[in-house]
């Protein structure tokens, strides 16, 4: 299974409370063997990507830079939250696409290859991926604590699905609405308890311990 992570990057404001969250789902993505994919950058999905790293999963990130040095010298990016990187393609001209596509390049490559979307907060980017998991019919699992874009994009769903007159784009994705990453952790447990249930279960265990 794979499961996307998208979220806010550039809030410097987390509480202890959602890093250790985010923490401890990282945790749990691990131990039922999820591959994680992340925009490789900061913020929530870079907190879920180290615990990922930490306790033995795979995390491809999606780097909007061209190669490693710069990812960390011009994005300031870090390093610790991915196993691997995936970097955008070097074209004839790329050195001069605005900053603002090569984040939209990255998300765009990267959306197609999700099972899971999970949505932590975020701004226009989070929005943006959101757009992107729509549009290829991903299961999406909003987690609503963290409000932003996630409440942004769910209340954009529910005007258009109040007004759409075709259904079949608006009831393509699946949308899945949870209070924390507790119950989001709960029901990426059951799409993937066909496949491991055994490891399902025993991580699944461990994170009902959070309090």
């Amino acid at each position: 299974m794979k499961v996307t992570v998208y979220g806010g990057t550039n809030n410097k404001k987390y509480t202890p409370k959602e890093i250790e969250m985010c923490e401890k789902f990282g945790v749990f993505l691990a131990g039922i063997g999820a591959e994680v994919l992340t925009g490789a950058c900061g913020g929530y999905p870079y907190y879920v990507g180290k615990a990922v790293v930490q306790n033995g999963g795979r995390v491809i990130g999606y780097s909007p830079a061209r190669n490693h040095r710069e990812h960390v010298d011009a994005y300031k990016y870090p390093l610790d939250g991915v196993s691997e990187l995936v970097f955008r393609e070097e074209k004839k001209g790329s050195e001069k696409i605005a900053k603002a596509q090569t984040f939209m390049n990255r998300s765009i490559d990267m959306t197609p290859f999700s099972d899971v979307v999970v949505a932590l907060g975020g701004s226009w980017g989070t929005f943006f991926e959101l757009l992107l998991s729509f549009w290829h019919k991903k299961t999406m699992i909003l987690v609503q604590s963290f409000e932003g874009a996630v409440k942004a994009f769910d209340n954009t769903y529910k005007f258009f699905g109040s007004r759409d007159v075709n259904p079949e784009v608006h009831n393509g994705p699946k949308i899945i609405r949870v209070k924390d990453i507790k119950a989001a952790a709960k029901e990426i447990s059951k799409i993937n308890s066909k496949n491991l249930p055994l490891i399902r279960s025993a991580a699944q265990k461990k994170f009902d311990r959070i309090k």
